[in-house]
């Protein structure tokens, strides 16, 4: 195993970990949105390969813009738009998302 990968899972590990350590959110408080509904997050981490960027899969996980941009952070990768998620992305703060007619 090289040190690479060995830092990525390192990485990931505490990306879990911290995740698992945040506040629950009060349900009663928490409106419902479509990516609840399809469970399709709207946030993938895109990562470097051997082959160059793109060649492994994304890390679709994130429902909040800030949790993408701080594992994007420790993994060495970009914060992207997930293609597979149905509903509208308002979440980048100060970013102008343009959304392609129809």
């Amino acid at each position: 195993m090289t040190t690479r990968i060995r830092r990525l899972l390192w990485a990931v590990a505490a990306i879990a970990i911290a995740s698992a350590s945040l506040p629950a959110v009060d349900s009663a408080q928490a409106r419902p949105s479509v990516a609840a509904s399809s469970g399709i997050p709207p946030f993938c981490v895109l990562t470097g390969g051997p082959r160059g960027p793109g060649s492994v899969p994304q890390i679709c996980r994130f429902f909040d813009y800030q949790q993408c941009l701080q594992a994007a952070t420790a993994l060495r990768g970009n914060c992207v738009v997930n293609i597979d998620y149905p509903g509208k992305i308002t979440g980048a703060p100060g970013a102008a998302w343009s959304q392609p007619p129809r």
